[in-house]
């Protein structure tokens, strides 16, 4: 399968960080993160060209942010699109900006992509971070529900996948306002490129092995009300990797880094900050 061009956001100076959507979102749900990253800890206007020595970035970073493919503006391929073919549209689009290594975090589906890419170019990243993700095989079970919700968005749209989603998605008290920002997102998604990508995933394999083999340093967050990436999911995904750092977030489900923000960026500043030493 081609690679095809994906739309993104490209901001900010320094080592690049590469921040990849689940489903059945787009790239605007990172915008917190894509602000407070490429901008700096201190805001766009705090760090003057002099503020930081020769080689050393402060807290900058370019921020690229891609709509995966059938996702936000990017082209769509129905039928079935596997998370390698996904991974592959990522790798491209770095290709063509010239960007040798960067750091990669993946929420949900997009953390399937980190996978697959750190599995196809395993020196590349400096850094990978797995948001609300797992990195088991698909059960039997799982496989049929995820066939049954692509049938679903091929002959109902997207309406019936994201009400059920909605249900699921946050914390105790989420605000009502990034609930309706939420399902808007979702909503606006083709629901046939939409559907391909979960007949892809689907068939994924077994990510432990790559966890297992990962150099770069890892960070694991998930929220302690996120009824997909359970407790049990995160465990294993994090005993697979040989030095993890791991967050737990309290009172937010499958959207940490949109329900807690501010508490989210913290964690992953200090992460990639570290990374760098």
């Amino acid at each position: 399968m081609p690679t095809v061009d994906l739309a993104h956001d490209d901001a900010g100076d320094g080592p690049a960080v590469v921040l990849i959507h689940g489903h059945p979102f787009n790239r605007s749900m990172w915008a917190p993160q894509l602000a407070a990253l490429s901008a700096g800890d201190h805001g766009a206007g705090d760090h003057g060209a002099g503020d930081h020595g020769a080689g050393d970035h402060g807290d900058r970073y370019r921020v690229i942010v891609p709509d995966l493919r059938g996702y936000g503006d990017s082209p769509v391929t129905p039928g079935t699109v596997p998370m390698a073919e996904l991974a592959a549209d990522v790798s491209h689009l770095l290709d063509g900006k010239g960007i040798a290594t960067a750091a990669l975090v993946g929420l949900s589906m997009g953390g399937l992509v980190v996978m697959e890419l750190a599995a196809a170019q395993p020196d590349r990243w400096w850094a990978c971070g797995f948001i609300a993700t797992t990195a088991a095989r698909s059960t039997p079970q799982e496989r049929e529900a995820r066939l049954a919700s692509a049938r679903t968005l091929d002959e109902q749209g997207m309406t019936p996948v994201a009400e059920e989603m909605a249900a699921r998605l946050f914390g105790p008290s989420p605000a009502p306002e990034l609930e309706a920002a939420v399902m808007a997102m979702m909503l606006a998604t083709n629901p046939a490129g939409a559907a391909a990508a979960v007949r892809g995933r689907a068939e994924r394999p077994d990510y432990q092995p790559v966890l297992a083999a990962l150099g770069a340093p890892a960070l694991v967050c998930t929220g302690d009300h996120d009824s997909y990436s359970t407790a049990e999911i995160t465990r294993e995904l994090a005993g697979c990797l040989p030095d993890p750092e791991v967050v737990l977030l309290e009172g937010v489900g499958h959207l940490p880094n949109l329900e807690q923000p501010d508490e989210f960026n913290r964690h992953l500043r200090g992460f990639l900050g570290r990374a760098l030493t």
